[in-house]
């Protein structure tokens, strides 16, 4: 028997595809049939042929994606959800990918033990991504269990509920002097440099152990790693150099001294070996990289101010706090559809896996859209719209799976706090510009915007 390669419908491709995933199936030109056991394996062999053949027939699109300003959806991942939900995607780096957009799709990549994160950071340079290098690596975003289930138990007393609604008053009177000190200026004032960034990059710097008066600074430190895209390699290295001395010299101090502050905790754990010392650095080092709550509280602040009935709403039911900022991480992507290197949202498949009717192979990169996922129409009704109110979420802005985001509580409380402190105290609250008018950053990990100048 002989397979020939016909020109593929989808149907016919999608049997092809399921063939090569190893189901004992042949397609022909019109028909599929069962293939007796003992011409099995030439069959499966031409099947891959074939479907080798195919691949390279079919669309591959440059990845990432223009982005637009602001927050609007990229028209071409609706497009891809409804037509090709797993579609073939090359980088300007690395190697090229799947791209898999729907959401039970991409909750199955990310949840599912077939694929890996810590074989993407072994790949190296073959890793698709955005930037000419690869960062260095947050050591719980590359590695898979049980290792990463190690780390996750060390810090998990520092990030659960109980200790996070403990710190909720102190958050509070934070984000309270913060805006007293805006209130004194008057306005107009730029959101992002007064409040989105000190608000989290304090409330950061007092979990990890961070003295007071060097939390901007070292927040600085950390903008080189933050928009690696549009850096040097020696820029980004010569940054994580300096933030690992840092580090280093407070666990240094915190062994002398210990507080009740995360790098106490992990020294602790380090007397006991229960880490290495070159992964406490790094998991402190990690936690001064992130500035996903600074973006998402100027992200939050522009959605409210340009849906002024969702505002009027919110104000209304402030009890419903939660549930708005729930529906604000799903609507307000955080990060522009460009992976990163080792990391992110970047996977290799360890075996042959069927998604969506197409053959992931052992060895394939897939890069999960969750921007994609929170606005697919199967899983959210009106997903282009933004409604306060919705309940069930079920949005993927923290992950999903083992590598889902293990200071969840912690940002969610920071985030409540700020959006509910904010309506609060302004009676008022309005952009000082208009909305086109708002600068977005370009060229960094996270997406926000650079300057949000408001009034009230």
């Amino acid at each position: 028997m002989s397979l020939t390669a016909p020109m593929m419908t989808s149907r016919k491709l999608r049997c092809a595809d399921r063939l090569r995933c190893g189901r004992v199936r042949a397609m022909t030109e019109m028909t599929i049939i069962v293939i007796p056991a003992d011409i099995q394996a030439p069959a499966i062999a031409a099947a891959h042929t074939l479907l080798r053949q195919e691949d390279r027939m079919r669309k591959v699109y440059r990845y990432g994606f223009d982005t637009p300003d602001r927050l609007e959806p990229i028209a071409l991942l609706a497009t891809l959800r409804a037509e090709q939900p797993v579609a073939r995607i090359t980088l300007p780096y690395g190697e090229d990918a799947w791209l898999v957009t729907r959401h039970e799709s991409v909750k199955t990549v990310l949840g599912d033990p077939r694929f890996s994160r810590a074989t993407v950071v072994a790949a190296g340079d073959r890793t698709p991504r955005a930037g000419p290098f690869n960062p260095t690596p947050n050591p719980f975003s590359v590695t898979d269990p049980p290792h990463h289930a190690r780390l996750r138990k060390l810090v998990a007393g520092v990030f659960g509920r109980l200790a996070v609604e403990q710190r909720r008053p102190r958050a509070e009177q934070v984000a309270g002097e913060l805006i007293d000190d805006m209130i004194a200026v008057g306005p107009p004032v730029d959101l992002i440099q007064a409040f989105a960034i000190q608000f989290p990059t304090l409330m950061i710097g007092e979990v990890l152990g961070v003295p007071q008066p060097d939390r901007l600074q070292v927040r600085d430190w950390t903008l080189p790693v933050l928009s690696y895209w549009s850096r040097t390699k020696h820029e980004v290295d010569r940054a994580h150099r300096r933030m690992r001395e840092y580090v280093s010299s407070l666990v240094a101090r915190k062994r002398e001294h210990p507080e009740a502050d995360l790098l106490s905790t992990l020294v602790s754990h380090i007397d006991r070996q229960e880490i290495a010392e070159a992964e406490a650095i790094a998991v402190g080092v990690s936690m001064l990289l992130n500035d996903s709550t600074a973006n998402q509280i100027g992200s939050f602040l522009y959605v409210l101010l340009t849906h002024p009935d969702q505002l009027a709403w919110l104000r209304a039911n402030p009890s419903r706090v939660p549930d708005a900022v729930e529906e604000l991480l799903r609507f307000a992507p955080l990060t522009p559809d460009k992976p990163g290197g080792g990391q992110g949202n970047v996977r290799m498949a360890l075996a042959d896996v069927e998604l969506d009717g197409v053959c992931i192979r052992a060895g394939d990169f897939v890069v999960t859209s969750i921007t994609s996922a929170n606005r697919d129409e199967r899983i959210f009704v009106d997903s282009h719209e933004i409604d306060l109110g919705r309940t069930p979420n079920p949005h993927m802005a923290f992950g999903h799976g083992p590598h889902h985001c293990p200071g969840d509580k912690l940002a969610r409380m920071w985030l409540q706090v700020a959006v509910s402190c904010l309506l609060t105290r302004f009676s008022n609250p309005q952009l000082a510009v208009p909305a086109d008018e708002v600068p977005w950053k370009v060229g960094t990990v996270n997406r926000g915007p650079a300057a949000l100048q408001v009034t009230w």
